[in-house]
């Protein structure tokens, strides 16, 4: 009998499709995962004068994989955000020092005597070393520059609970721009996967999965729960190995330690069209899906690749009903671009920032049942937005230790 807790997935990136390369396998965290390879069969159509059946005939092969976890900032979701996006993320900006940095929370102006021309228009970023009033805010609140003034002063949205500090509590301050990463094209990364069944005795008691691209991802933020996200992958092939990967010379990475975020505590800042959402949001949801489409060739069991197809984003809000939000039943009818932008952070800085533009729709919000809530629930699909992009997704907190 095998326990599912002792089931060890791992994976290493191909430098070609399909084929498993040298190096070493870093092992993955999770809440549950889906690996499976099944033959597609069609049953043999041959008439037979005993009245038995002809068998099955293997006509190809399916491989796909699914892991679902809790979302927290690792080099495994950094990297697994990576390849669903099918771009690189961009170098991280060099960590800004200011001696004097101030913010004035009733216009959202950041101000100190110099440096913040090296800022422009929809970065975010965080801050730290501030003192006093200031001292709240380090690390853990993000901040979105709305108008890049010049190089004393910005424009910034942030979360309703940042308030004023002086420039002496910001005599110590460094600003730390967040890495970006849009939907691309290319590179289509591939990874082999190993599933290494470790209270199995037989030593050959793992299976290899070949040629593995990620296909989607999906997250959801919802008050009382932990960010989650699950990760779709298609494949190539499978292998039963007479020696397992991670038997193979191969040294196997532990799972980085991580620090899950709740959106209850770690969700510091909502912005609705570049201002702070006014209204109460209860949960949120963000899908991507590459549209892939397997490239099958006689001669040969294995997929030979995939194309991609258009990326498809959705995003779900569901809000409580209130006059800060009326106007969107109106925005519905005009099929508006809207664009929504949340941060996750955890409580040594480092998280991710999300920005999407879509079209919502939705259903009037109405009575469900006695003493309901009346809820506005908008689903919207991604439109490109006025930057020219419609997901864009960033690293918070600078590089992983």
């Amino acid at each position: 009998m095998s326990s599912g807790n002792l089931i060890r997935h791992s994976f290493v990136l191909e430098t070609e499709y399909g084929v498993t390369p040298a190096g070493d396998l870093q092992a993955i965290s999770k809440t549950s995962t889906a690996f499976t390879g099944t033959p597609d069969v069609t049953s043999s159509q041959t008439i037979r004068d005993d009245r038995l059946p002809s068998g099955n005939i293997v006509t190809g092969l399916t491989v796909t994989g699914n892991i679902a976890n809790e979302l927290s900032r690792t080099i495994i979701h950094d990297t697994f955000i990576e390849a669903c996006m099918m771009n690189t993320w961009d170098a991280t900006p060099a960590p800004l020092p200011f001696t004097d940095l101030a913010f004035v929370s009733s216009t959202g102006t950041l101000s100190a005597t110099s440096g913040l021309s090296a800022l422009a228009n929809g970065d975010v970023f965080t801050i730290s070393g501030l003192t006093g009033a200031g001292a709240p805010f380090n690390l853990t609140t993000s901040f979105v520059v709305t108008n890049a003034i010049g190089d004393t002063s910005v424009v910034v949205a942030t979360g309703s609970t940042v308030t004023d500090w002086s420039a002496g509590e910001g005599g110590a301050a460094s600003i730390q721009a967040g890495a970006g990463i849009s939907i691309g094209i290319t590179p289509q990364r591939s990874y082999t996967f190993e599933k290494r069944y470790l209270d199995l005795t037989a030593a050959t008691s793992s299976i290899t999965y070949l040629g593995e691209i990620f296909s989607a991802f999906s997250g959801e933020f919802n008050y009382g729960s932990p960010v989650t996200i699950t990760y779709d992958l298609q494949g190539a092939g499978k292998v039963l190995p007479t020696t397992p990967l991670s038997d193979d010379g191969r040294a196997v990475i532990d799972a980085p330690t991580e620090n899950f975020m709740n959106p209850s505590t770690a969700m510091p800042m909502l912005l609705i069209d570049g201002a702070v959402a006014t209204y109460c949001v209860e949960g949120i949801t963000l899908s991507l899906d590459n549209g892939l489409s397997a490239k099958n060739c006689v001669g040969q069991l294995n997929k030979a690749g995939y194309d991609l197809g258009t990326a498809a984003i959705e995003v779900g809000v569901n809000a409580h009903f209130s006059d800060s939000n009326y106007a969107y039943l109106q925005r519905i009818l005009d099929q508006d671009t809207v664009e929504i932008e949340w941060s996750v952070i955890d409580s040594d800085g480092y998280g991710y920032h999300f920005s999407v533009s879509c079209q919502l729709t939705g259903d009037d919000p109405d009575v469900e049942s006695q003493d309901a809530q009346a809820m506005l629930a908008l689903t919207g699909s991604g439109a490109i937005g006025t930057d020219g992009l419609v997901l864009t997704i960033y690293k918070l907190g600078g590089d992983l230790p």
